[in-house]
């Protein structure tokens, strides 16, 4: 099974015309693309999605959510015209002895989303265009279950498959650092125990020193009085 280039050229031009209607832009496949090993004036695009495989010797079928896609684009500014070169990282079936990397398939729904996020890259990183970039979600056709097969998976054979954000479950959001909150707090508690068991700043106490402060005020006072009349008497 090969690449169905004329559906990702047509989507691909479909999408770019809507966004730069006068500018001229191509989309082509080279196997030979690397990760951040780019050309002098070349930005890059990477994108993980979900895709179906089919092996050519025992016809097994297999789907995996870690999918490499990799884009390198560039955009003349003189000629208005743009390149984006991808390629799709292949994966083999596990259970045959000699088999052949697969090609993968992929549904027109998310062909349509990595290409929307592709033209969204072109116009931030060839256009400089601020646009707030946010990633279209990939479709997962069912769940699955189990580690990934990096043994029989292209990218991770070429090194250049580092575990994507995407693959973490759907529901899945940072949770709180209970840990971190509970030593915050344990922190704060101590810190509260700490000023109140000053005397000079617990309230009660404040009290307590300024009523003995009067009390040996009007001591001073009454035996200073008391040498008085004894010195006037004599």
């Amino acid at each position: 099974m090969d690449l169905d280039m004329k559906l990702w050229k047509r989507m691909f031009q479909e999408l770019i015309r809507e966004v730069k209607p006068w500018h001229t832009w191509q989309l082509t496949r080279d196997k030979s693309l690397l990760p951040n090993i780019l050309k002098p004036g070349w930005a890059q695009y990477q994108q993980w999605t979900f895709a179906w495989f089919q092996c050519s010797l025992c016809s097994r079928n297999w789907a995996s959510a870690q999918v490499q896609v990799l884009f390198h684009m560039h955009w003349s500014e003189g000629e208005s015209r743009g390149q984006v070169k991808m390629r799709v990282f292949a994966q083999r079936c596990q259970k045959c002895a000699q088999p052949s990397f697969e090609v993968p398939e992929f549904t027109e729904e998310n062909i349509s989303r990595i290409l929307n996020n592709l033209v969204l890259q072109i116009l931030k990183k060839c256009y400089r265009e601020g646009i707030k970039f946010v990633k279209s979600p990939m479709i997962k056709d069912i769940a699955l279950k189990g580690p990934h097969n990096s043994d029989n998976c292209e990218a991770c054979l070429q090194g250049v498959c580092p575990t994507p954000a995407e693959s973490l479950p759907t529901s899945w959001s940072p949770r709180t650092n209970t840990s971190f909150q509970r030593e915050r707090r344990d922190q704060d508690s101590s810190c509260d125990q700490s000023f109140y068991s000053h005397p000079a700043q617990h309230p009660r106490s404040t009290r307590m020193r300024c009523c003995c402060f009067i009390l040996i005020l009007i001591v001073i006072i009454i035996i200073i009085v008391t040498v008085i009349v004894v010195q006037v008497t004599i």
